[in-house]
């Protein structure tokens, strides 16, 4: 926490962060996901940042627990959506088909916010596969079938739906056979893991990933081995600092001019 900062929990920072989704200072960043093969980007993940007026940038571990606590969740994504999904119509038109990622909570996953996501994608008249919902792997997803409809609603709508940060610590690759998905992310602490368990764990994910057709990346790719040890794995996608980190709007234009 900053110095002097309020604690996020408190009612003044619940009404500075309503404040900011009504002013527009929540803002989307964005971090590119390169394909393996062309060594080009494909998609770009949307990231929250807080634009406060006197704080500065703020990033959303500050925020994000505020807005579950206070039921602006569903704002924030919806704001987020929003911006990053003009992006890539944006993009479209230019004839770049780059694909946009939201990230979405579990608890946001019900029947009046997959609409209101769906009713922006078709808004924005943004071609099907365009926009993927990453969602954190949690047990719930394997319990829920309120969720496990969710997800499915998402992908029958055209939204891919994306098992974000595997091998955290919450799903297995059987608890995954039980879900609906796209697209399953790596997570940076297996990139870490040099273990033996760690590589027969990725290739168990892999196996089921192709089994569904679904697209393999690897997160927290930082340097030149963990881009090989990427490949190794038959990643298709990798993202991480060895590429860039998530830029605002206005920067992105020399990771587009190598699309």
């Amino acid at each position: 926490m900053e110095p002097g900062a309020s604690n996020p929990t408190t009612d003044g920072w619940v009404a500075e962060l309503r404040r900011a989704v009504d002013r527009g200072e929540l803002v989307a960043y964005f971090q590119p996901e390169y394909d393996l093969a062309s060594g080009r980007p494909v998609a770009f993940e949307a990231l929250c940042r807080w634009l406060h007026p006197d704080r500065g940038v703020i990033m959303p571990d500050r925020f994000i627990p505020v807005a579950e606590v206070s039921g602006l969740l569903g704002d924030l994504g919806r704001a987020i959506l929003d911006q990053s999904g003009r992006r890539a119509a944006e993009w479209h038109r230019r004839g770049l088909r780059m694909g946009i990622a939201v990230n979405i909570s579990p608890s946001q996953l019900r029947p009046a916010f997959v609409e209101a996501m769906l009713k922006i994608v078709r808004r924005l008249d943004l071609p099907r596969w365009t926009v993927t919902a990453e969602i954190t792997e949690t047990p719930a997803l394997q319990e829920s079938c309120e969720e496990y409809q969710a997800m499915q609603s998402l992908i029958d709508g055209g939204v891919g739906v994306s098992i974000d940060d595997f091998g955290a610590g919450f799903t297995s690759v059987e608890g995954m056979r039980k879900i609906p998905f796209t697209e399953v992310k790596i997570d940076r602490s297996l990139m870490r893991d040099a273990s033996p368990a760690a590589d027969e764990l990725v290739a168990r994910c892999v196996e089921l990933a192709r089994e569904r057709s679904a697209v393999v990346v690897a997160e927290g790719v930082e340097t030149s081995a963990d881009l090989e040890r990427a490949k190794r794995w038959r990643c298709d996608r990798a993202q991480g600092y060895y590429y860039s980190p998530a830029v605002a709007a206005e920067d992105l234009e020399p990771l587009l001019a190598s699309a």
